[in-house]
């Protein structure tokens, strides 16, 4: 088994302000490779400028995670390393778009393997089902190329089910009440 990479996930801007201080522990993690921020307000140039900045210091990718494709008619797609959408048909969407740079990663968010069968064939980098999915996430490990994401790993047993099951990633929500540092140690510890 490969350990898989650990993905940490913002779940609001709000989070993002409060958990700001706190993520450098978390990035300078060499299994950490990409943060994902999910927004469903207009995201500021200055808060994204600030975490870009951050998170490429520690050599990470930075995810945006729109609620809406009309959310980045403002935001240079130069400026991040990838998008993460909400279902397929936003990934036919955002493939012809004139300003998509060659090297920008597209997500989408599956439930089912017929959904991440229809993001890949619209051009995704990579899909996501959730953690729960467990019987989807080693089918798909073992017929598709495109990597795959278990979503919402909120325990030490969930990332070691999603590891198992073929997960190339671990999608772990950040929230306030917890600390987040520890939680990231013991999933990475249980995997190793």
């Amino acid at each position: 088994m490969t350990m898989p990479d650990l993905y940490p996930v913002l779940p609001s801007l709000q989070l993002l302000t409060e958990l700001q201080d706190r993520l450098p522990p978390i990035l300078e993690m060499e299994s950490v490779t990409a943060v994902r921020l999910c927004f469903d307000r207009t995201l500021k140039h200055s808060l994204l400028d600030s975490l870009r900045q951050m998170v490429w210091s520690y050599n990470v990718a930075l995810i945006l995670a729109p609620s809406d494709l009309g959310l980045l008619c403002d935001i240079p797609l130069t400026e991040i390393d990838g998008l993460h959408l909400s279902h397929p048909a936003e990934v036919k969407t955002l493939i012809n778009r004139k300003d998509k740079p060659k090297n920008l990663q597209l997500g989408c968010s599956c439930l089912t393997l017929d959904d991440a069968m229809s993001a890949g064939e619209h051009g995704a980098d990579y899909i996501s089902l959730p953690a729960t999915a467990l019987t989807a996430i080693t089918q798909w490990s073992l017929f598709a190329e495109l990597p795959i994401v278990a979503e919402h790993i909120t325990a030490v047993e969930d990332g070691a089910a999603a590891a198992k099951a073929g997960a190339d990633f671990l999608a772990i929500p950040l929230h306030n009440a917890e600390d987040i540092t520890t939680r990231f140690v013991e999933i990475k510890e249980a995997l190793s």
